[in-house]
């Protein structure tokens, strides 16, 4: 699984030390083999600290995250109801992590390997 996290979620799930919902996210990147997708468009500036963007950073150099273009990303302010819209994602449907009780959700990355662009 791939996960996208909205980026008034980021400071949340990649802060040191991480809460009890984030932690099982930050050891599915560190230690199983998860990715992140993000986009740097619509609030990302507003919405992401320096030190959010620094660890986004250093996930990106070990492959662990995907920058993609603002225009390949929703700016749709309601994600969740997007990421489970079938005409939106499909193959596979999106699920939402909303806390820890949803960490069975985290499993082998199946999205596509990141590219060094961004």
């Amino acid at each position: 699984m791939c996960i996208i996290v909205d980026a008034n979620r980021l400071g949340t799930f990649l802060s040191d030390p991480a809460n009890e919902d984030a932690a099982p996210i930050r050891d599915w990147l560190d230690r199983r083999g998860g990715r992140i997708v993000y986009s740097t468009g619509g609030a990302f500036a507003r919405e992401v600290g320096r030190q959010t963007r620094a660890k986004l950073f250093t996930y990106v150099q070990a492959g662990k995250a995907q920058v993609v273009s603002a225009d390949r990303y929703t700016g749709d302010p309601d994600l969740v109801a997007d990421f489970k819209n079938k005409r939106l994602v499909d193959g596979p449907r999106g699920k939402v992590y909303s806390s820890a009780a949803n960490a069975n959700l985290l499993t082998k990355a199946a999205c596509a390997a990141p590219s060094r662009r961004g």
